[in-house]
């Protein structure tokens, strides 16, 4: 596996960990199946308490904005970019949308295919997420579209992102993208997460913004609708120290994750 690929069995293993809290942030039976079955050594990752709960926190707060659209748009097409092994869909009980698509890399997508089975509402689509063939066939329902990316963006230079941004401006009349973003202070020191420096390849984290609105300045059509730092939904379980000093603004903005509803239109 290809290095950010393999990032996407960290996010498996936190979800499996906390299903089995008794206070869990999130259920996902699947993750824990699935863990079951994959010849590798989580252990690794026993100490990375604070990431465990991170990713739970943002799996849950997409989430609960998926389901709000999904309430005011039942009839939406949703397209994950960069699924790895989230089974979201799953999770959220198989919504009967129009139709719900998972796309990855070729390799996360074979993987992917071993454990999570397709249906008739919900497609595996082996390709980059900046490719151009998802955007039409998303495209072609003539319905909402609700993009999501977890545990992405983080990953790509402003330039490769900004690209995809105003593709989809371009190629879209409207659309909602639900998307995490890294803690500002984290950009270039994927060697010090508590993860990621346990894999025997590391993806540098390139990119995160200070300020989230500036993303508006690339297109016209970006619109910034909902914003949730981290911090303030973690029901307790971040280290202390991470929520005192988050509750100063120069902390606050630079030590917390995100989790952004932008809007296409």
């Amino acid at each position: 596996m290809t290095e950010i690929p393999e990032t996407m069995l960290t996010t498996l293993w936190a979800k499996a960990v906390e299903t089995d809290r008794p206070d869990g942030l999130l259920r996902d039976g699947k993750a824990k199946e699935i863990i079951e079955q994959i010849d590798y050594d989580f252990t690794r990752f026993r100490k990375a308490r604070l990431s465990q709960v991170g990713c739970c926190i943002r799996a849950r707060l997409i989430d609960d904005e998926a389901r709000q659209f999904l309430d005011l748009h039942p009839d939406a097409v949703v397209i994950q970019l960069g699924a790895g092994l989230d089974a979201r869909y799953e999770r959220m009980g198989q919504p009967p949308v129009s139709h719900w698509f998972d796309l990855d890399l070729p390799e996360a997508i074979s993987l992917r295919r071993r454990f999570l089975t397709e249906s008739e509402r919900n497609t595996f689509l082996s390709e980059s997420m900046f490719d151009e063939a998802w955007i039409e066939r998303v495209k072609s329902y003539g319905k909402p579209i609700l993009i999501i990316l977890e545990g992405v963006v983080m990953y790509f230079s402003q330039d490769e992102i900004e690209r995809l941004l105003s593709r989809l401006c371009d190629r879209l009349p409207s659309a909602t993208v639900l998307f995490d973003m890294l803690a500002y202070v984290a950009v270039g020191h994927a060697r010090q997460h508590d993860m990621l420096r346990e894999m025997d390849n590391v993806a540098e984290f390139r990119w995160s913004l200070l300020n989230t609105r500036d993303m508006e300045e690339w297109n016209s059509r970006l619109h910034i609708r909902k914003e949730y730092y981290m911090s303030e939904h973690d029901e307790g379980r971040l280290p202390f120290v991470l929520r005192l000093l988050c509750k100063i603004p120069y902390f606050w903005r630079r030590l917390n994750q995100r989790v952004v509803r932008l809007e296409i239109g």
